[in-house]
């Protein structure tokens, strides 16, 4: 019997983990999830999106609430990387780049009550600091530094895990199938064995509805990364490049986010970009049902897609040269407040998902709100519980 049972073992579920074995001592704490598939392709399981080696980090941001989780989580980066000895973090800083005025107004808004290190750049300035980029037209740089550049979210998950694991709990790498509740204890279902618990945290990404009878109201979005490999030469040229959120002067991509070049397991090295497509009726559909999720991580990416990114790539970078490019499938788990999903399902049943794009480097926090929730049944955050609140589907 354990006294919870996590439910997925990624970003989320990881960071959940964590806390609950190094907070509660007590508790028998037990991460059930899969490890990343060897053969995507070929793999009929369930997937997630963290199979990458770069994702964004930054304080800055339009909403107080997510500014509010990212420093959170990156002011505790260091504790982590000492706990676990696996290094994730890159402090190379992060360029947002804007046309809006009433998206600047707030980022400042954002800047000011976090107090985060940054300066503001007009276009020329822009330009001059960063000769590799094209800015279209007027538009206002907030060059942020200090702990903002970008985490590896593989070792970040292996970094909790491992911290996790150092602190009693147990990962058990199998696929749940189903959960049922009797009375005071919820059985959970592998494909391999059973297990029980006092109470569960459902941390299962797109994945989540899959093992839920009442479905969540949360659209998942079939979206595209696209790798542009560099050689040698043009990745001593861009040298310390940050990474970057920028508007885009392109009706079909509102909007880009670009990370600096990172080398990746086969020992090659890529500047990795994705746009918010979604909305803009190109290329990123919803998907719902598992068979079409599966489906899609065992894909290539829509080529549609990956031209439109490609195009934009070099646009903002006119120069660069690029030796291959390489089309990747992720999801993204949207919920309709635009905040991640934590609160109580049913009795002895918790969820937290739904990273609306933006949760990897915030994922330590939503990870401790969520694991707090389950295990006290009560709001430990200095933001409103409402603003997280699960939201059912409407029949």
């Amino acid at each position: 019997m354990q006294d919870i049972i996590i439910i997925g073992a990624g970003l989320m579920g990881a960071a959940a983990t964590r806390h609950l074995a190094t907070e509660f001592p007590d508790l028998a704490i037990t991460v059930i999830g899969t490890a990343e598939p060897t053969d995507h392709k070929n793999h009929d399981g369930v997937f997630a999106s963290h199979y990458d080696q770069g994702r964004i980090t930054r304080v800055l941001d339009r909403s107080l609430i997510w500014g509010h989780m990212a420093k959170a989580a990156i002011d505790r980066y260091a504790t982590i990387e000492a706990q676990s000895g696996i290094t994730f973090h890159h402090r190379v800083g992060c360029l947002r780049v804007h046309d809006t005025e009433t998206t600047v107004q707030e980022i400042h808004d954002v800047a000011q009550h976090y107090e985060t290190t940054f300066d503001v750049l007009d276009t020329p300035s822009a330009h001059e600091k960063f000769l590799y980029f094209h800015f279209a037209g007027d538009v206002t740089a907030f060059d942020e530094t200090g702990a903002s550049g970008y985490v590896n979210p593989r070792q970040l998950v292996q970094a909790q895990l491992t911290a996790a694991q150092k602190h009693g709990a147990t990962l058990i790498r199998e696929q749940v199938t189903g959960f049922t509740v009797d009375s005071d204890v919820v059985m959970v279902t592998t494909t391999e064995n059973r297990y029980q618990a006092r109470k569960i945290l459902l941390t299962a990404g797109g994945f989540t509805n899959s093992l839920l009878d009442k479905k969540l109201d949360l659209k998942m979005i079939a979206h595209n990364i696209l790798l542009a490999e560099l050689p040698e030469s043009e990745i001593a040229r861009l040298g310390a490049m940050p990474s970057l959120i920028t508007s885009c002067d392109n009706p079909a991509i509102p909007s880009l986010y670009m990370l600096p070049p990172i080398q990746y397991p086969d020992g090659k090295t890529y500047i990795k970009l994705g746009g918010s497509f979604y909305g803009a009726g190109v290329g990123e559909p919803y998907i719902s049902t598992r068979d079409e999720l599966t489906t899609w991580f065992q894909s290539d990416g829509n080529a549609e897609v990956g031209a439109l990114l490609k195009e934009q790539l070099h646009t903002l970078m006119p120069d660069l040269e690029v030796l291959s490019y390489h089309l990747k499938p992720c999801v993204l788990t949207m919920t309709v407040h635009g905040n991640p999903y934590i609160g109580k399902l049913h009795d002895h049943v918790y969820v937290t998902t739904g990273g609306n794009g933006a949760a990897a480097k915030s994922s330590d926090e939503i990870g401790r709100m969520g694991a707090l929730f389950c295990a006290t049944d009560t709001w430990q955050s200095a933001l409103t519980q409402s603003d997280f609140a699960p939201q059912w589907q409407v029949d």
